[in-house]
């Protein structure tokens, strides 16, 4: 069942119920008012017609049961048994009695102690029979100095019913008076037609307006399935349509597009991620292919004897171990980035930066004596991190320094510290970078093209351990070229590591 139908139903439900109830609370509280001027119609009918019944029946003395005759009540006439009313000229009450404010059919006896009927009265509408009450139940029977007795009766025949007294007097006469209730019945049943057609009517216009309503508050829901439908058959750029944010809808909607857009960024971010992996696949094999291939060739060559001994020979044991070199070299930085993609719980000792720059430039000395380093320390540049990381954060920028200039060009290494962050800096003076792939800089295995030659160029890895290092270490690293030319590496480290801070999630693949 559907949401809109459930919602309908329920109102319908509800209200129904509610006209239910106001037809019943209306229904009863009209049938108590009636039934209560009936009942007032008997107790009238009572104290007018007993003494005119005692009279018919040639009675005098009434005693204290009833008031005696009075003219505003008026007087029964002639006529037998069978009473007139005023349109009969003659035979019916006096004028302004209130006899003639009895309905038709009502009916007074008058019987003995014994139960001798005595007289009887009946007020009809000319020649109209009406039914009798059946006065052969249990009625029972007031005193008259004690209050009146209404009970309800069957008629003799038909569904009439009758309002029925008895009122005994001083000597054991009872005088009955039966007020049939076919007027209060038939308002009561007018009321009851009313009540269902005018019920009937409000549900079904209740049932069409509460299902356009519904449908207009349900339609953002149906326009937001659309959309998900859309979304689950791959299209990760659909969006809900705005709605007005005051409502439950509206919110929903604003939510629902965060959501999509979480889930597209995600989905985004994973295809990106394992587009880099086979990216990063490809071209690890592509390195180590092209050092195992010479390693391999100079060693086929070698044991094929096609190398004779002497100065050849030394060339190509040259060559297999700087190839060798070389493939070591591209598997430490690879074993590195795994490691600092593990996430490990990182170390937190205190590193003297300005120390580890300064050994790492006498060790960059000692690889390229032909050129200059120079190092500019502030004091205070301690670190809480891990030293043989950077360490080789250090190493790598210096050592892509010297792989990317000229001989003899000059390498300047500064540190300094500022705040929560420490700065780190090498600069040199060869032809610069390319700023418009300072942002590829720190990727794995990037490198120009048009430097990737395995003479001058690395594997361009150095660089992306130098960016996951920094990351690890709360801070990252930059490129920019310099405003007198060449260019200017700059890493920043943070002096104290956060629980809650990114170190062990590099921000470079």
């Amino acid at each position: 069942m559907s949401l809109r139908l459930r919602l309908l139903i329920g109102i319908l439900v509800l209200a129904a119920a509610g006209l239910l109830t106001l037809d019943f609370v209306s229904y009863r509280a009209l049938e108590n008012h009636l039934s209560d001027r009936v009942d007032d119609q008997v107790r009238s009918a009572t104290l007018a017609l007993g003494p005119e019944l005692h009279e018919k029946a040639g009675i005098i003395d009434v005693g204290p049961a009833f008031p005696g005759g009075d003219d505003r009540f008026g007087s029964l006439g002639q006529g037998g048994n069978r009473i007139y009313p005023q349109n009969q000229p003659g035979n019916g009450p006096q004028p302004g009695g209130l006899l003639n404010q009895l309905p038709p059919g009502t009916f007074a006896q008058l019987r003995s102690a014994s139960g001798k009927v005595l007289a009887t009265a009946t007020f009809t509408f000319g020649s109209t029979t009406f039914a009798r009450p059946d006065l052969g139940g249990d009625i029972p029977v007031s005193q008259f100095d004690e209050p009146t007795k209404i009970v309800t009766v069957d008629a003799r025949s038909g569904n009439t019913k009758f309002r029925v007294s008895a009122v005994a007097d001083h000597e054991g006469r009872v005088t009955y008076v039966a007020v049939p209730t076919s007027d209060m019945q038939e308002t009561l049943d007018r009321l009851l037609l009313i009540e269902a057609v005018v019920t009937a009517a409000v549900l079904i216009a209740l049932a069409g307006l509460a299902w356009w309503m519904i449908g207009i508050g349900l339609r953002p829901l149906e326009r937001m399935s659309e959309t998900a439908g859309e979304i689950a058959d791959g299209d990760l750029s659909r969006r809900v349509e705005d709605e007005d944010p005051k409502t439950e809808t509206g919110r929903l909607g604003i939510s629902l597009n965060k959501m999509l857009h979480q889930i597209e960024l995600s989905v985004r971010q994973r295809e990106q991620s394992e587009e880099r992996m086979r990216q990063f696949l490809a071209d690890a094999s592509h390195e180590l292919r092209t050092p195992l291939a010479s390693i391999r060739g100079y060693a086929e060559l070698y044991r094929m004897g096609a190398i004779p001994t002497g100065p050849e020979a030394d060339r190509a044991i040259s060559r297999i171990e700087k190839e060798s070199a070389r493939m070591g070299d591209l598997v430490d930085g690879l074993l590195t980035l795994a490691r600092l993609g593990e996430v490990p719980e990182p170390v937190r000792e205190p590193v003297d930066l300005a120390k580890v720059a300064g050994e790492c430039r006498d060790d960059a000395r000692a690889i390229a004596p032909d050129r200059e380093f120079t190092l500019d320390a502030s004091d205070d540049v301690t670190v809480a991190g891990d030293e043989d990381q950077i360490r080789q954060l250090v190493s790598n920028l210096l050592r892509n320094a010297i792989d990317h200039t000229p001989d003899g060009t000059p390498v300047e290494i500064a540190v300094a510290g500022g705040g929560k962050s420490v700065m780190l800096e090498v600069r040199d003076h060869g032809p610069g970078i390319n700023e418009d792939h300072a942002d590829q800089l720190f990727e794995r295995f990037w490198r120009e093209e048009d430097s990737r030659s395995r003479q001058t160029g690395g594997a361009g890895i150095g660089l992306a351990v130098v960016a996951a290092v920094a990351s690890v270490h709360g801070g990252g690293a930059s490129a920019e070229n310099a405003a007198d030319g060449g260019a200017v590496f700059r890493v920043e480290l943070a002096r104290e590591l956060d629980s809650g801070s990114s170190q062990g999630t590099p921000t470079v693949d």
